[in-house]
């Protein structure tokens, strides 16, 4: 699907940290958008002011975070584009009201949770872009496990830290990956400055985890060393 519509010229722009840039620049164009912990309303802002949706809902579990969105809704004057909604996740989200869904800020094993507890998600229609913050592994193996192809994974640095974002849809097709894939996904093969960044992190806690493990549990540090040394066997460039 192209863009829905040119962007129409308003007043004030809103322009997103380098953070919620990278998730923008992955969403498709779509009728309706969903943002999944929104907290300011920031990404459904955005994708009305560029033409990449026509609707959207904003979804947080508190009520305090909407009351950051509905300031910024009146700001930039969306309220009757953009509906505000008390959501744990996805359980106040229906499958046929959105093409596209992000979840950005929060930890990676809520949102594997939500993946594999949200059947619907399994519908190659519907769009899923998510910038976990930790537990990225637990995010790649929830997508593989549940029948979704991950399009495009990318990283960008904000401030002190590095940030990955992932694109994928549903395909239901089995695929087979290396025991190192939920670690590192496909970043090996895309040696970026700021994408070796965030691999080194990710082989500094678990060369951090298998250290740990030496005397304790010897079959799982061994295992986590082995991953070590694929993911830099993988890497097209030095770690």
């Amino acid at each position: 699907m192209g863009r829905l519509s040119q962007p129409l010229f308003y007043k004030s722009m809103l322009k997103l940290t380098e953070r919620l840039q990278l998730v923008a620049a992955f969403l498709d164009p779509c009728e309706c958008f969903a943002d999944v912990g929104t907290d300011h309303a920031y990404l459904p802002v955005w994708m009305l002011q560029n033409g990449k949706a026509r609707y959207a809902v904003a979804a947080d579990i508190n009520p305090n975070p909407l009351k950051n969105a509905r300031n910024t809704l009146a700001q930039y004057g969306f309220a009757e584009q953009i509906e505000l909604r008390l959501s744990d996740g996805l359980q106040n989200i229906a499958p046929w009201e959105v093409g596209a869904i992000a979840v950005a800020g929060m930890g990676g094993n809520q949102i594997a949770d939500m993946i594999a507890g949200t059947p619907w998600l399994q519908n190659a229609e519907i769009q899923l872009v998510l910038q976990p913050m930790t537990h990225f592994e637990d995010v790649r193996r929830a997508l593989r496990e549940n029948g979704f192809s991950v399009l495009r994974e990318e990283t960008v640095a904000e401030g002190a830290r590095v940030y990955l974002a992932i694109s994928a849809r549903y395909s239901g097709e089995p695929r087979e990956y290396p025991e190192w894939y939920d670690y590192a996904g496909t970043l090996p093969q895309n040696p970026t400055e700021t994408n070796l960044l965030f691999l080194k992190k990710v082989l500094a806690r678990l060369q951090k985890r298998a250290s740990a493990l030496q005397e304790t549990d010897v079959t799982e540090s061994e295992r986590l060393f082995k991953i070590i040394k694929e993911i830099k066997n993988a890497c097209r460039a030095d770690l």
